[in-house]
């Protein structure tokens, strides 16, 4: 199932700008929390960007977590509260 997303702001369809975006999600006190790997959508209108279509998940207990975490840091993960 194919589904469509539409930005909210100008209501345009969304498409598809960047995939294997790393996203490093940080605790309120800055923490490396989880990993996640989604793809960037653009609105061609307002040039929105959104983040999803989240595949791969790395959490914090995961034995490569540390690993993962610096290696996405030098590929300019974009990190997120």
């Amino acid at each position: 199932m194919n589904i469509d997303e539409f930005c909210a702001g100008c209501g345009r369809k969304m498409f598809l700008a960047k995939t294997g975006q790393e996203v490093l999600e940080l605790t309120e006190k800055g923490r490396p929390y989880k990993l996640m790997t989604g793809d960037v959508l653009e609105c061609p209108e307002c040039h929105c960007l959104v983040v999803t279509r989240f595949g791969e998940v790395t959490p914090r207990h995961d034995p490569r977590f540390t690993e993962a975490v610096q290696k996405a840091r030098i590929a300019k993960a974009l990190e997120v509260v």
